[in-house]
């Protein structure tokens, strides 16, 4: 059972029109563009209770029309086949919560320590206003953001008259004592959090958390293990060495596949829950590869190709070199040094529009229309690349110009041992086998003679580095043979 006050409070700041509609509210649409666009931020949303509920329960989060439509149809199927009552207990067991739970109960315990039957006003408040955007109030990263959104709850509730103006003042001054977040559910969060998140794109949070399912992935426990120690190891050598890197992520592929093995996406997932191995970065030089990889597979260069390397103005855009840099050189030694201005020429000679269609062929969806210009060539991106994409494009090299599309749910049993799903993930490709063997040699002297000196291994092993500006990121994109 839960407490009368935390139901009112829910339908009034996600649903107030819920005991009257029939499960879409095109009404409750209309008022809530006019209260956001009047508040200057979203304060109502305009999907209803059923249809979140059925949003959770069947479908995933894309937003698509079509997703749309399957959301009111289902919402509508809800509503003629429960009462109301029935229907916001549902949604108050099942709304994803942040940190990992599924409904209030949970919620109470992971943010309180307690029963949802032992809540304050206050505490009721708070976790009615984190239902629209979990991850975005979470308190570890954004508390004035999560109070300014249970004083926008309060505010609803007194314009309800729910409460009363005094009442609602009295509230906003009590104190919240909200538990630090530690994750109980697994030891890999970071990994298990994005397998959860696959599987409930393709089945819904339901058959996730409830149908009993056995989740059969392509990760190698003990690279697994070794990667987190990596990770850990680094993030206590960077701050001793006085390098303010806020986090760190690295991820493994298999080249063969383009299965994953291992993946870690960040040093304390009590600090940040966002999975950096999956969020795009800007790339910095560790992109050159890539377009240099295109210029050769159309015939423009080839290793030996000499290009200029002076700075000069590509139509009011002037790259420089870090430190002396010769005035021309050679394909090979400028993506060996790094070379800054060739590397633009490169792309200049390849076309922008060339070079956007090839990082497109290398897997990259994050492109956006204004990257089409020169500073692509240095990784100047709107939104930038995931480590897991710039993985799964540089596994392309050692498997002879083959990009393979990475996975890890290999496949999904239900609980009587049917399989109901199976990876068929698609490969093509990327470039020619002759140019990726050209490559290859080259991201090779990388690591011998070249920027990834740092990164040599005992066996052979290409790779590219890339710093961004202030040394915001930093990368390294390496690969063998197997890994």
């Amino acid at each position: 059972n839960f407490p009368d006050f935390l139901k009112q409070a829910v339908v009034a700041v996600e649903d107030r029109r819920f005991y009257e509609h029939n499960g879409l509210d095109t009404r409750g649409i209309g008022r809530a563009i006019w209260n956001n666009l009047r508040a200057g931020s979203k304060v109502e949303g305009g999907s209803t209770i059923t249809q979140q509920l059925a949003r959770t329960l069947f479908l995933n989060q894309e937003k698509t029309y079509t997703r749309k439509v399957k959301e009111v149809l289902i919402a509508v199927a809800i509503e003629e086949k429960y009462g109301k009552d029935a229907i916001l207990n549902m949604y108050l067991n099942e709304i994803y919560m942040g940190r990992g739970c599924s409904g209030i109960p949970c919620a109470a315990r992971s943010y309180f320590g307690k029963d949802v039957s032992q809540l304050n006003q206050a505490e009721i408040t708070m976790l009615a206003g984190i239902i629209q955007a979990p991850e975005a109030y979470a308190p570890e990263r954004n508390f004035e953001g999560l109070k300014a959104r249970q004083d926008t709850v309060i505010n609803v509730l007194v314009d309800q008259a729910i409460l009363d103006a005094n009442e609602g003042q009295a509230i906003k001054e009590q104190p919240l004592y909200i538990k630090s977040f530690t994750s109980d559910s697994n030891r890999h969060p970071y990994l298990a959090g994005y397998i959860s998140a696959g599987v409930e794109n393709m089945l819904g949070s339901k058959s996730l958390y409830q149908a009993g399912l056995k989740i059969y992935t392509t990760v190698d426990s003990r690279m697994q293990n070794a990667a987190e120690k990596t990770v850990q190891n680094h993030a206590r050598s960077l701050a001793n060495r006085g390098i303010n890197a806020r986090d760190i992520a690295l991820v493994s592929i298999d080249p063969a596949t383009g299965g994953i093995k291992a993946m870690v996406g960040g040093v304390d997932f009590s600090r940040n829950q966002i999975n950096m191995a999956v969020s795009p970065r800007q790339p910095g030089s560790a992109i050159k590869p890539l377009y240099y990889a295109a210029a050769m597979d159309k015939g423009i260069i080839t290793p030996d190709s000499i290009v200029n390397n002076k700075p000069r103005d590509f139509g009011n855009y002037i790259p420089k070199n870090m430190g002396w840099a010769p005035e021309k050189v050679d394909i090979r030694t400028a993506l060996v040094k790094s070379y800054n201005v060739a590397s633009v020429e490169v792309l200049n000679q390849l076309g922008v529009n060339e070079g956007y269609t090839y990082l497109q062929r290398w897997g990259i969806t994050t492109l956006q229309e204004e990257d089409k210009n020169l500073a692509l060539a240095l990784g100047g991106m709107s939104k930038g690349i995931s480590p897991l994409q710039m993985a799964a494009a540089f596994a392309a090299f050692p498997e002879q110009g083959k990009y393979r599309e990475y996975y890890c749910i290999d496949r999904i049993e239900d609980a009587n041992g049917r399989v109901i799903y199976t990876n068929r993930s698609n490969s093509w490709q990327a470039i020619s086998r002759h140019t990726a063997q050209q490559i290859d040699s080259i991201l090779k002297d990388v690591v011998r003679n070249g920027t990834g000196t740092g990164a040599a291994i005992a066996i052979s092993s290409g790779g590219k580095t890339g710093t961004t500006t202030d040394s915001r990121d930093l990368w390294y994109v390496g690969y063998t043979r197997e890994l």
